[in-house]
C-alpha cells in the first residue's frame, strides 16, 4: 500500500506502519494534545504505556492493519507522520473490525483523518471485513462527523460512555447495504 494524495496543498503519503516503527508512533503521539488523546484513547493519557505501544505496533496486515499518513515525504520514504488509522479484526468474528483513528493536532480538519480513515475501511474490505464498528466518545462530534462522511449508512448504537457507530462495508466503496439481519445484530446488542 502507497499511495499519494494533496491535502491543503500538501503532498500527504499513506502507507503500511511497521512493527519497527515506533518512533512513528511516538512522533503522532508527540503531535496529539492531552484532549486529543482523551478523545481517541477515552482515558487521559500522558504517554503510553510499554504494553499500549507493544499493541499499537502488532500489526500485520490481515488482522490487525495500521496505516500511516506523512505529509512532505521525500524520495527515501520519509515524511513527517501526521495520523495513523488503524482496524483491529475481532476474535472469533472474521468479518468484524474495530476502527481507530488519530491525527495530530496541527493536521485537524485538513483531511488527513478522512484521507485514512477511508483508506483503512479500503484495506480492512479486501480483506474479508463486512463490518466496522467504531467506539466514539459522545462529546467527540468531529469524530462521528468523521466516520458518518466516509461511511454513509451506518447504524448507531449508545454503549456506556461511548457511540458505537457501525458501518456496513459492500462489495464496492459505493455499493453499502444494511440488511436486516444486521439491523436486528445490532439491536440484540444494544443496552436497554
Amino acid at each position: 500500500m502507497g499511495g499519494q494524495d494533496t491535502t491543503a496543498g500538501r503532498p500527504i503519503t499513506v502507507r503500511d506502519l511497521r512493527r519497527d516503527e515506533g518512533d512513528v508512533l511516538d512522533a503522532v503521539m508527540a503531535g496529539l494534545s492531552p484532549r486529543s488523546r482523551y478523545l481517541r484513547f477515552h482515558v487521559p493519557i500522558p504517554a503510553l504505556s510499554a504494553g499500549m505501544r507493544s499493541t499499537l505496533l502488532d500489526v500485520d496486515g490481515r488482522d490487525r492493519i495500521a496505516l500511516v499518513a506523512e505529509a512532505d515525504a521525500t524520495d527515501d520514504g520519509s515524511g513527517t507522520p501526521v495520523g495513523i488509522a488503524r482496524v483491529s479484526r475481532e476474535r472469533g468474528r472474521p468479518g468484524e473490525a474495530e476502527i481507530a483513528v488519530s491525527t495530530v493536532d496541527a493536521w485537524h480538519r485538513r483531511g488527513v483523518g478522512r484521507l485514512l480513515v477511508a483508506a483503512v475501511a479500503e484495506r480492512a474490505r479486501a480483506v474479508g471485513v463486512r463490518r466496522l464498528t467504531a467506539r466514539v466518545l459522545r462529546e467527540n462530534g468531529a469524530a462521528i462527523a468523521l466516520f458518518r462522511s466516509v461511511f454513509p449508512v451506518c447504524l448507531t448504537r449508545w454503549d456506556a460512555d461511548a457511540v458505537v457507530l457501525v458501518a456496513l462495508l459492500g462489495e464496492g466503496v459505493d455499493d453499502w447495504t444494511v440488511t436486516t439481519e444486521d439491523v436486528f445484530a445490532d439491536l440484540t446488542d444494544m443496552a436497554c
